[in-house]
Formats: C-alpha cells, sequence, structure tokens
C-alpha cells in the first residue's frame, strides 16, 4: 500500500511539474493520455507513422487554430471539354448522379473531398481537412482548410459554412455516404447548423461504376486516374495513414509531415474535376450515336437515357451494347432494346432478335416466358401489318 501511494505521488509531482512550464502548456516532446488532443509516441526510427493512442495535442498561443491554403488552375491545364464550360445541362447532370434541384452553371457547383481523424465516421471522427474547389472565370480555384487545433473546431466549422453557403449543389466521389454524412455531423455538433448543399449532392462513384467498373474492376480514384485518366500517381500516402500522420503532424508541427496529405487532398479534388467531365463526354459522344466501345457501359448509359427520356440517344447504346456484348448481356438487354425496335416500326428485326435469343435458351425461366410473350405479341403485330397492306 505503501508503495501505491509513492506511485500516486510521483505522479501527482510529474504533472505539476509539467503544468508548471511556461504558458502552461505541456511540453512538446512529452504524450499524455489525461486531457490530450492527441497522445502519440514518438516516430520510429523506420520513419513510418507512429500509431496514434488517445485523442490528440492542443497548438500552444503561437499556432493558428486552422488555415486556408489556395491554388488556382486554369481550366486548359486541367484537359476539360465540358465542366466548367458554358451552362450547365439538366439532363447531364442527373447522368452525373444529381439528386434535388439542378443548378444552372458550372460556377454553382462546389467539388469537395475530405479527411479525417477515422474511417469509419461516427460523432467522435473530425474533418480535420477539407478540400473544395469551383469555377470563376477561366479558372478552378482549390481551397484547403486545414484544422491546427481539435479545440478550435467550432470556429473551422463556421469559416467552412461561409465557403459553403453561395453554392447550389455539391460533387463528391462516394460523398453521400462517408463525406456529406460527416460533415453534417460536425455542423450540427460544432455550430447547431445544418447543410445548405445537401439537397443537390452529385455523387460521381455512380456514374464512374456504370461506364468502367466492368473494364476496369476497380473504380477508385486512383485506378481511374491510371485507367481513365492516364495521369497515376507516382507516390501517394496511403489513405489509412492519413489519421496517424495528422496527428503526428500535430504532436512535430513539421510542415513535411502534413505536405503529403495536402497533396493527397489535392488530387483527390483535382481528380473528382476531371473524372466529372470525362463522364460529361461519354455522355455528350452517345447523344451523337457515339455510344461506349465497351457493351457494359453502353447498356448501362441507355437505362439513363432512358429515365432522363432521351430515346435516340438510348437506342444507339442499346444497339452498341446488344451487337458487341455477349449473350449473357444480350439476354438483359434484349426485351428493352425489342420495345425501342417496335417504338421506331422496326418489328420484323425486333421479332428475329427475340426469336433466335428463344431458340438459344437464354435466361431464366422468368425472361423466357417474357420473351416468349414477346414473340407472341410481335408475331400478331407483323401479321396485322401484313393483312392491311394485302388489302
Amino acid at each position: 500500500m505503501n508503495d501505491l501511494r509513492a506511485r500516486i505521488a510521483q505522479i501527482v509531482e510529474r504533472d505539476r511539474t509539467l503544468q508548471s512550464k511556461p504558458g502552461g502548456v505541456r511540453g512538446s516532446e512529452v504524450g499524455t493520455d489525461r486531457n490530450p488532443l492527441y497522445a502519440m509516441a514518438d516516430p520510429p526510427a523506420s520513419g513510418r507513422y507512429p500509431i496514434a493512442r488517445g485523442p490528440s495535442v492542443r497548438a500552444d498561443g503561437s499556432v493558428h487554430p486552422f488555415e486556408v491554403r489556395e491554388q488556382r488552375i486554369a481550366v486548359d491545364d486541367l484537359g476539360l471539354e465540358i465542366v466548367g464550360r458554358g451552362a450547365a445541362d439538366p439532363l447531364l447532370l442527373a447522368h452525373l448522379g444529381l439528386k434535388g434541384d439542378p443548378p444552372d452553371r458550372w460556377q454553382d457547383v462546389l467539388f469537395l473531398d475530405t479527411e479525417t481523424t477515422g474511417l469509419s465516421g461516427g460523432t467522435g471522427t473530425y474533418v480535420f481537412l477539407i478540400g473544395v474547389a469551383h469555377f470563376a472565370g477561366e479558372e478552378l480555384i482549390l481551397r484547403q482548410h486545414l484544422l491546427l487545433d481539435l479545440g478550435a473546431e467550432r470556429a473551422f466549422i463556421a469559416a467552412l459554412k461561409t465557403e459553403i453557403e453561395p453554392f447550389r449543389a455539391c460533387a463528391s466521389y462516394n460523398g453521400k455516404s462517408f463525406d456529406l454524412p460527416i460533415i453534417r455531423t460536425r455542423f450540427v455538433m460544432a455550430i447547431r447548423s445544418e447543410l445548405t448543399i445537401d439537397d443537390s449532392h452529385l455523387d460521381l462513384l455512380h456514374p464512374a461504376r456504370r461506364l468502367w467498373r466492368n473494364r476496369f474492376g476497380s473504380t477508385s480514384l486512383r485506378q481511374l486516374e491510371e485507367s481513365v485518366l492516364d495521369d497515376g500517381r507516382i507516390a501517394d500516402v496511403p489513405g489509412w495513414l492519413i489519421p496517424d500522420a495528422y496527428f503526428h503532424y500535430l504532436r512535430k508541427r513539421d510542415p513535411a509531415i502534413i505536405a503529403p496529405v495536402l497533396e493527397h487532398n489535392a488530387r483527390d479534388v483535382i481528380s473528382l474535376v476531371r473524372i466529372t467531365d470525362r463522364v460529361a463526354r461519354a455522355v455528350a459522344a452517345a447523344r451523337t450515336g457515339r455510344a461506349p466501345d465497351h457493351a457494359p457501359a453502353a447498356f448501362a448509359l441507355a437505362r439513363v437515357f432512358e429515365h432522363t427520356g432521351e430515346m435516340d440517344a438510348a437506342f444507339a447504346c442499346y444497339e452498341s451494347a446488344y451487337y458487341d456484348g455477349d449473350n449473357t448481356l444480350r439476354a438483359k438487354l434484349a426485351l428493352a432494346f425489342a420495345r425501342h425496335l417496335e417504338r421506331r416500326g422496326e418489328v420484323e428485326r425486333a421479332l428475329r432478335m427475340m426469336e433466335t435469343l428463344v431458340e438459344l435458351g437464354l435466361g431464366s425461366p422468368r425472361w423466357r416466358e417474357q420473351a416468349e410473350a414477346r414473340v407472341r405479341r410481335l408475331t400478331r403485330k407483323r401479321w396485322r401489318s401484313a393483312l392491311r397492306t394485302a388489302s
């Protein structure tokens, strides 16, 4: 018992010594799990980021609570053809996954990406870096808001609210599932406010999957940079290391630690803008009859064109997907394609297609029932047409 009392006395005396330092702030080399912003071991000799142990390290009075970094990039340097140029087409925005009222101009869309203190979300996860970009004239303006003191989150979120409020819509990559929910949580917890851009949201993950998942497998931004933009990253900090890198930066205040995270975030936002333009190009090409040469992508576009009421573009994509695809895909799209052929007066062509697929025994029993019903319908329509011609 005496040994325990002695140990407690030593701990109390140590804490008094630490608190007596100038400004009442703990030494920069000391980590603690008592009331910290983050406690962390010193980095190992290997140079890899250390494992974080608890909430975090508060900045001293000489450090600003947050900062905003800005870059201006010419639209021509990004290789954009549609996005950022001219008015925003509401039907095109529907292809880009817009939910909510469409904006009138590309200048009203805010592209964003977040970096957080954890990858699972929840009320204990902070947004410490958010990159936002918008068009102004012939430039893309990228601003990165970096939180330097978790205790100053309220002021940080208030400044971010001022940045976001002027915009009608936002664009993200998987933001519906991650970025926007966590931003909304921080807005509510820090300043008791709601997001103003959540009702009009373009989540580019879904159109990217429609166009490229069957071709490339992965549709992560990094994969699309390599496969679609032909601009892969040579060196990049892995996403799972970013929280530890941030907390290590709070401990050491070495700009070299946070620089790779800032570069990672900037690349994500810029790639989001460029991928948006590539999706828009694919849609514009299909509208002129140049459907994607990859059959699953053409089929996916055809279904969206039907949803937006662009029947000529839908027909071109169905036709391309049918002749370029395998039998499994042909069976999947045949009923819709036959409907388009019938609407265009090409009954004989639709009938031959459906009869061929039925004879091949493709599809599920349910599909074959529907296909045989369509064959009977088309056969009756052909005979009625022949009778009218004969009379």
